[in-house]
């Protein structure tokens, strides 16, 4: 619609300069300025489009296909708005009416009717495209985005002004900015894609933008797992929640904000770019420094785990040289996934997650550091479970209370630490393996087998079940079951208990699943027995009871002089 408004702007005086005019007669500016807009038909050749519209035309969309139908039957009913071109004589710059002009080019038709406001001044023009185009509520969010942009460099970047001028907060126009400057290519490949994802608001992407682009490509990653990824557009409250579970209070940072030698890639947190307090208004709807300062927020969670990593590996040498008997858990009620428990084993060795809380001095307590999660680099005192029983309530070699441990008892346990590290390594052999490659005649039932065996969580497709049985084979459909059941089975075999108590069940299973894949799980129990975990040398001096030979043959010459 044409806003009834626009035909009153006043017209400056811009002396100095003549322009022929469409009927070929020259007028002064002088002239012209003097006179009010104009209703003229104006050659479509000698309109030019200004740089200021945000808007993007998509002349393969539905709007634009019947608009041109309109205007090849009707003509353009709504005349679009123009000015005398500020560099180009004879021309005219086009301040509202792209699409019409378009469609009118593209029908051919060689003339269109057009408000002439004459020889106003840019901001006079801008003011116009501005009231045209700015606060349509068809905008996508990249026009939107682009809007504000264009607003910014109108304005000295002063978002401040253009929020005043948009009736909008400063948060909303520098968020809505970063969709334009800042928004990942991955994200905006996925909008272009994923038709739900299209259908997020600019307050959603904005949301998004904000982050650094290695953060946005992992929340792109994390959405997958979501429900509402698939089945409906999330509030704005959840996205925002689900952002903000990625991001960490730098206060709540155990380590010196002003230390830059704890990892070589990454500089201090206090000089960090990567954070919150960087760009006032962007994450904290103020710019009170004090309320920015205590709100700071680390925007790259990589960094951070890396960080925390780092600085608990510090930790946990510090205290080994005080407590001996140090031991290595994470919280009880702390979720962590096959991968960070393969690392964390490959790392210290036994970590707990059954524990009870203790005090120092307490009988039994234990020293224990955390490392991984909430509370990372505290040092607890706890209690474990009773040890002839792990979590996953398969009992151990207990030895007998008061003796020492029988030579089978030690063997017992040593060969728990060798199938705990063999239990790894298929672990690692299973990761690598294709479906064409399981030593099985059916790989297709036997699949199937192990899904209902050990579940899946699969979410490989966007396609139903009825739509991937018509378009997949069933070798691709197996191929991609596999990929996703493999990762169940690493989450059952993985172990975080005592290495001295493997259960005998995940050994088991560890040995039916190499046999499957073609692994010789009995020559890795060799490689590991020979290079990674030896008998003790010392063991060759003890007897079947456990007691050393020298304190055998002593006690025997005991007797003797007894006798």
């Amino acid at each position: 619609m044409v806003q009834g408004h626009l035909c009153q702007v006043r017209i400056p005086a811009e002396p100095g300069r003549d322009l022929k005019t469409e009927r070929g007669k020259t007028v002064s500016n002088k002239e012209k300025n003097s006179e009010r807009p104009q209703l003229e038909n104006l050659q479509t050749t000698n309109i030019i489009a200004t740089a200021d519209n945000p808007r993007t035309i998509n002349e393969k969309g539905q709007a634009f296909t019947e608009l041109l139908e309109s205007i090849k039957t009707q003509g353009v009913i709504v005349p679009v708005h123009v000015r005398l071109h500020p560099k180009k004589l004879g021309k005219y710059e086009l301040l509202a009416g792209e699409r019409r002009l378009i469609a009118s080019i593209r029908a051919d038709k060689k003339t269109i009717p057009a408000i002439n406001h004459g020889g106003i001044s840019d901001e006079e023009a801008f003011e116009i495209t501005f009231a045209e185009n700015f606060g349509r509520e068809d905008l996508t969010p990249l026009e939107q985005s682009r809007a504000v942009v264009i607003l910014l460099g109108k304005y000295k970047n002063d978002a401040q002004a253009v929020a005043s001028k948009m009736g909008k907060s400063v948060r909303w126009v520098l968020q809505r900015a970063a969709i334009s400057r800042n928004l990942c290519e991955e994200w905006q490949k996925a909008l272009q894609n994923f038709c739900l994802l299209a259908q997020w608001t600019p307050s959603h992407l904005g949301l998004v933008a904000a982050l650094p682009k290695e953060t946005q490509e992992d929340l792109l990653e994390d959405l997958e797992y979501e429900d509402w990824y698939y089945e409906k557009i999330p509030t704005t409250a959840e996205l925002e929640q689900l952002i903000n579970n990625k991001l960490r209070l730098l206060s709540k940072a155990p380590w010196d904000l002003k230390d830059s030698s704890l990892i070589t890639e990454a500089m201090a947190c206090s000089k960090c770019p990567n954070r919150s307090s960087h760009q006032p208004g962007l994450f904290d709807d103020t710019t009170d420094k004090e309320i920015v300062k205590k709100n700071d927020r680390c925007l790259v969670e990589k960094c951070w785990n890396s960080k925390l990593s780092a600085f608990v590996e510090l930790k946990s040498k510090e205290l080994r040289a005080v407590h001996k008997n140090l031991v290595f858990a994470v919280m009880p009620d702390q979720d962590f996934f096959y991968n960070d428990r393969r690392e964390l084993s490959d790392k210290y060795g036994a970590v707990f997650n059954q524990w009870t809380s203790s005090k120092q001095g307490a009988r039994g307590a234990l020293p224990a550091l955390i490392v991984f999660g909430k509370n990372a680099g505290e040092l607890y005192w706890i209690k474990l479970p009773k040890s002839g029983t792990t979590s996953s309530g398969s009992k151990g070699s207990k030895p007998s209370k008061g003796k020492p441990a029988t030579l089978k008892e030690r063997r017992e346990l040593l060969n728990k630490k060798r199938w705990f590290v063999v239990i790894r390594k298929v672990i690692e052999n299973l990761e690598e393996k294709k479906v064409d490659q399981l030593v099985t005649d059916q790989p297709t039932k036997t699949v199937i087998a192990l899904t209902l065996d050990f579940g899946t969580s699969y979410t490989g497709s966007d396609l139903d079940w009825k739509e991937m049985s018509e378009r997949l084979d069933i070798d691709t459909v197996t191929s991609e079951l596999w990929e996703n059941v493999r990762d169940s089975i690493n989450n059952a075999l993985t172990y975080c208990g005592p290495i001295t108590q493997t259960p005998d069940n995940l050994i088991k299973e560890a040995q039916n699943i190499s046999a499957l894949i073609g692994t010789d799980i009995d020559a890795l129990f060799k490689e590991v027995s020979e290079n990674e975990y030896p008998e003790p040398k010392s063991w060759k001096g003890l007897n079947p009871d456990g007691t050393t030979k020298k304190e055998k043959k002593a006690k025997k010459q005991k007797q003797k002089k007894g006798n």
